[in-house]
């Protein structure tokens, strides 16, 4: 068996914000956040309303909120300016100093195989293979674009005296360790989607998101079969 001496990170990374291009008031904004399985959850951090709330300004009014199944931020702020944004940026980084190999799997993100694994924003619909498949994904060399589903989830936005509203929420899980001669590698995942209100906003609207997986350097032992993207996400459900 082929070793590596490594030092070893997983990070997990999300950042949510709405923006604004001129002043807004009495905004409620529900969109989707982070889960795993039934639950509120960054890796394995669990999100709380407090998770919101040590992030925010304070005259921001964050409560995590269930819909038709699903775990939405509910934002009441009464007002939003340009020249003070709103967001939400959180990484966290576990480091382990050992041995890269076969049995430090389970401590690794699954980053070829996130549905149903990793945390996700749901509920997805519409979803579509767009590029590569995770069959594609190669053993050997540099997998640049891995493989991609496009998708639409819903957001509820609500504010008065707007023009343009922009909502975009992102969340990336990577592994990263060294090889020989201090050469790093890595792989990960991202999801995210966006939504662009122009004019007077509709209550629930479809936001365009995309969710790319096994990008980066893949060991043997990382490409066990795993969930398909229908089992760890609500891809049809309406609210």
């Amino acid at each position: 068996m082929e070793l590596f001496d490594s030092t070893s990170n997983c990070i997990s990374c999300y950042f949510t914000s709405p923006k604004t291009t001129t002043p807004i008031e009495n905004v409620t904004l529900l969109v989707p956040i982070p889960t795993r399985g039934d639950r509120p959850t960054l890796g394995h951090t669990q999100i709380s309303d407090a998770f919101y709330a040590d992030r925010l300004p304070d005259h921001n009014t964050p409560a995590i909120v269930p819909v038709d199944g699903c775990y939405y931020l509910r934002l009441t702020v009464p007002y939003m300016d340009p020249a003070e944004p709103i967001y939400v940026d959180y990484y966290n980084r576990t480091s382990f100093d050992q041995e890269f190999r076969p049995e430090f799997v389970p401590q690794l993100i699954n980053t070829l195989h996130p549905f149903g694994n990793e945390s996700l924003f749901s509920p997805k619909q519409n979803l579509t293979l767009t590029a590569g498949s995770p069959e594609a994904v190669r053993t050997s060399g540099y997998n640049p674009g891995g493989y991609s589903y496009s998708y639409t989830i819903p957001v509820y936005v609500y504010y008065e005296n707007g023009s343009q509203v922009e909502i975009y929420s992102n969340i990336r899980g990577e592994n990263e360790w060294v090889e020989r001669f201090d050469a790093w590698a890595l792989n990960r995942y991202t999801d995210h989607y966006r939504l662009v209100i122009t004019g007077d906003p509709q209550g629930w609207m479809p936001a365009e998101g995309e969710v790319t997986a096994g990008q980066g350097v893949y060991r043997e032992w990382q490409l066990a079969p795993s969930s398909t993207p229908s089992s760890g996400n609500k891809t049809d459900a309406s609210v």
